[in-house]
């Protein structure tokens, strides 16, 4: 099986960022757009592996407070014949701690793992062409486009079905809500 671990979005936040990608095709964005049901953040890629039990041990081991998430603004990947446009998010400390803790405990496990630095991001269009005059970073779209608490950690199987990417969560580690997160919502009894 074809396996990573990722930060699953809600529904609402699946549609804003659909809504998002037709807004930059509106601009005259060109490309493939990621189809609603296949946004997600990847915190790490896992490849070729049956070694579900360990993966789980990982992703229980990694789990740890819920957190916000939230959008940062545009910005891309550059690629001959086309780039990959992606919404950059906030690197909220406990993203990155969590990122970090499992990726320490899937190398402890010994799964390979890439050696690049983590920046947080969500595909939106790959093959993308920006259309001359965009500016990335002027974009207001894209800054209030995701908040969202993140309250659990997935495993993910990834497979290519009728022609198109199939993501299915196998397993999932909840992650602990704070008595008072700051942000105004209702202190949990």
């Amino acid at each position: 099986m074809r396996l990573f671990i990722a930060l699953d979005l809600h529904e609402e936040s699946k549609k804003r960022l659909s809504e998002l990608v037709a807004a930059l095709i509106d601009q005259g964005w060109r490309g493939r757009g990621t189809p609603p049901e296949n946004h997600h953040l990847t915190l790490a890629f896992i490849g070729e592996s049956e070694d579900i039990p360990a993966l789980r041990r990982c992703l229980d081991q990694a789990a740890g407070p819920s957190f916000q998430l939230c959008a940062a603004g545009l910005s891309r990947f550059r690629r001959e014949g086309g780039d990959i446009l992606w919404l950059g998010l906030r690197q909220e400390p406990e993203l990155l701690a969590l990122q970090r803790r499992l990726t320490d405990c899937l190398r402890a496990a010994e799964f390979p793992l890439e050696n690049r630095p983590f920046r947080p991001h969500l595909t939106l269009m790959r093959d993308a062409v920006q259309p001359v005059g965009f500016d990335l970073h002027r974009f207001p779209p894209a800054f209030a486009v995701l908040r969202q608490r993140i309250d659990k950690i997935s495993m993910m199987k990834s497979e290519r079905r009728d022609g198109r990417m199939v993501y299915t969560e196998l397993y999932a580690a909840p992650l602990s809500r704070p008595k008072s997160d700051g942000l105004g919502e209702k202190e949990e009894q």
